[in-house]
């Protein structure tokens, strides 16, 4: 007997490798000359963002910018700024046996400081956590159909990473103050973007931003003033693989800022040029089925199979919200006046259907000494799905905020922001790639019909598998409705 096999290709992508690199940054630093010597520092942070990556002989090369922002006063109490910006790199080894496509990497600071070296130099450290998944292409064939035999179809629903990979977006503004207000110096200064939309149409995504950009100066007459400057940007980025059903997950972050104070045509100082660059990172995410043969028997013969194992992500929930919560941050110190105020949300995991995020706010403030001082401080934003405790990945993304000082020293942050999450299960399969014909079974006096004692829960598939018979024709004889035992009975088993 010859068996008449039917095949289809079967390609997707497959985390084959998943896990987390820590690895140190340490940089020293020198002021410009142009700027006096450090009496005190009031805040020294440093942000980090993956800028590009590529994967060649198994290793992932990760390149990244550091952004240093240092905020100090002079031995005249004057406050001063200056920012630093630093390339970095690291090279990791990839150890899947599978040739890895393309790989989605989020970076962390898990913590950060600095040590003032002498009135001109300081150096800083910071501790990073590269998260990174490794993707490959998997090719491979499933059997869809073998007219001889029986076979046993299952339908896959499942999801799948169809690209990931980072963008560059560079940004130029000038922003022009007030004709009677003159720059001194700048005091503090950040830039902050905000997700707005997402489009993906014929292989293209557009993504566009909200910037926000804060700038604390000193004027003419020696007091502070903030002035809040924002803007919107667009990047389209090219997607292979593109699915009208994929969903895109992006970050954006701000790798690079520069500001330069320009005159104007009366020679005041009273604009302020904002150069910079965001790093976006994304990942393309879709739902998939496929029709696959898990098992398959030729009666009164032995077969033997070809098997493939693969594990997915099954049972996809999508989750799409926005939302509004209220954190409180406390100050060792007594806020007198907030002078600038930043919310970043600096990790977003998914654990047992909850979504985990740390909000790190970072605050610059006069205490009740009149003195110019900072603060920073992290708080679990946290966000209930469902109860069944999945697994999954999420994004967050600020849309607005403010804030409300209470008591001396406590700041109630009022939150803004929407928020994408997915859930799966982990599930492994097992389908069919070929079958092959064995031996005639010998023992063929197989009555016309047996009884047999079932259990709930057994399998009408495997009842018919081993008496070598049709699993219809079980259900049709005991009236079955269904293809598992819902509860014991005694089965009549037609033979064929």
């Amino acid at each position: 007997m010859e068996l008449c096999k039917e095949y289809k290709p079967i390609c997707f992508y497959e985390n084959s490798q998943s896990f987390c690199e820590n690895f140190d940054l340490d940089f020293q630093e020198n002021l410009p000359q142009y700027l006096d010597d450090i009496e005190r520092i009031v805040k020294c942070s440093i942000e980090c963002a993956v800028t590009n990556y590529s994967i060649h002989d198994n290793k992932l090369n990760i390149h990244g910018k550091a952004s240093i922002t240092l905020c100090y006063v002079n031995n005249e109490e004057c406050a001063l700024s200056t920012t630093f910006e630093e390339d970095f790199s690291k090279s990791v080894d990839i150890k899947s046996n599978d040739k890895p496509s393309f790989a989605n990497v989020k970076l962390r600071c898990k913590y950060s400081n600095f040590r003032l070296i002498n009135q001109r130099r300081i150096d800083v450290c910071a501790s990073l956590c590269a998260d990174i998944c490794i993707y490959s292409s998997i090719e491979t064939r499933c059997l869809t159909n073998c007219k001889n035999s029986f076979v046993k179809e299952s339908k896959l629903d499942f999801l799948e990473t169809r690209d990931a990979g980072t963008s560059n977006l560079d940004f130029d503004e000038t922003v022009i103050l007030s004709a009677d207000s003159q720059i001194k110096n700048i005091v503090n200064s950040y830039v902050t973007c905000f997700l707005d939309d997402v489009k993906i149409v014929k292989e293209k995504m557009l993504v566009k931003l909200n910037v926000q950009a804060s700038i604390v100066y000193l004027n003419d007459d020696n007091c502070i003033e903030k002035y809040i400057h924002k803007f919107s940007l667009s990047k389209i980025i090219d997607v292979k693989d593109f699915d009208g059903e994929s969903k895109a997950f992006v970050n954006c972050c701000v790798s690079s800022i520069y500001l330069k104070t320009l005159s104007n045509e009366d020679n005041a100082l009273n604009k302020i040029e904002i150069i910079g660059n965001i790093a976006i990172n994304y990942c393309l995410i879709s739902q998939k089925q496929e029709n696959v043969i898990t098992d398959s028997y030729l009666p009164h013969y032995d077969t033997n199979s070809d098997l493939t194992k693969i594990t997915l992500k099954s049972n996809p929930i999508f989750y799409s919200d926005s939302r509004t919560d209220e954190l409180m941050f406390t100050s060792e110190k007594n806020i007198i006046e907030v002078l600038d105020i930043k919310p970043v949300i600096s990790e977003c995991v998914v654990s047992e259907s909850v979504i985990k995020a740390n909000v790190l706010l970072s605050v610059l403030f006069y205490d009740d000494n009149s003195r110019l001082c900072s603060f920073e401080e992290s708080q679990e934003l946290s966000i209930l799905l469902n109860d069944y405790k999945c697994c999954g990945d999420s994004n967050i993304n600020i849309i607005s905020f403010d804030y409300i000082l209470k008591g001396s020293n406590e700041i109630a942050l009022r939150l803004n922001y929407s928020y994408t999450a997915y859930l799966y299960e982990i599930k492994n399969v097992e389908f069919l790639t070929d079958i092959y014909l064995g031996e005639e079974k010998e023992d063929l006096n197989i009555p016309e019909l047996t009884l047999y004692f079932a259990d709930k829960g057994e399998d009408v598939w495997n009842i018919a598998k081993k008496f070598s018979t049709d699993m219809s024709l079980i259900m049709r004889e005991n009236s079955l409705s269904t293809e598992t035992i819902e509860n014991k009975m005694v089965l009549l088993v037609p033979g064929m």
